[in-house]
């Protein structure tokens, strides 16, 4: 009795060593498959996340732009009201010239600012993100010491901002 319990456990073994070695020699197959699968699905992903994001620097590339466009038109129009409060306010002081002169330069630096931001709505509006990217890379290639100053600047610029 003992005796073919340890023949049945001698076959049990042999089999299931035999069918281990049989699921390793078909393990590489299943193993190499699963990759291919796990990479075409991370690539998809990428792709996907990839597609979303351009899709948002998109959207946020024209809001960026209307609302420069809006700050010019507020600017402008604070200005032309600074202008004719300005003018009722000093007709009758002493100093007028000085000030209109003043008033004639804050208006003249007004226009190009808001002129500068209006430009910049249409550049940003034109503007092809795959060529602005490859322009950067070329700056930053080029130019490593200024490409790592001005972006210095813009952080300690953006951070003044946010903190705010």
């Amino acid at each position: 009795m003992e005796n073919s319990n340890f023949s049945s456990n001698q076959s049990t073994q042999g089999t299931s060593s035999q069918g281990a070695g049989a699921a390793s020699g078909s393990q590489p197959g299943s193993l190499a498959d699963r990759a291919r699968d796990i990479a075409g699905t991370a690539q998809e992903k990428l792709a996907d996340v990839s597609s979303t994001v351009r899709d948002r620097a998109g959207h946020l590339k024209d809001s960026l732009a209307d609302a420069l466009d809006t700050g010019a038109d507020r600017l402008r129009a604070r200005a032309d009201a600074a202008d004719t409060s300005g003018d009722g306010q000093l007709a009758g002081a002493g100093g007028g010239s000085i000030a209109m002169s003043e008033d004639g330069r804050m208006t003249q630096v007004t226009d190009r600012v808001a002129g500068g931001m209006e430009a910049t709505a249409d550049w940003l509006r034109d503007a092809d993100l795959d060529s602005l990217k490859l322009g950067i890379e070329r700056q930053v290639k080029e130019h490593p010491g200024r490409s790592l100053l001005i972006a210095v600047g813009v952080g300690y610029l953006l951070g003044k901002a946010l903190r705010k």
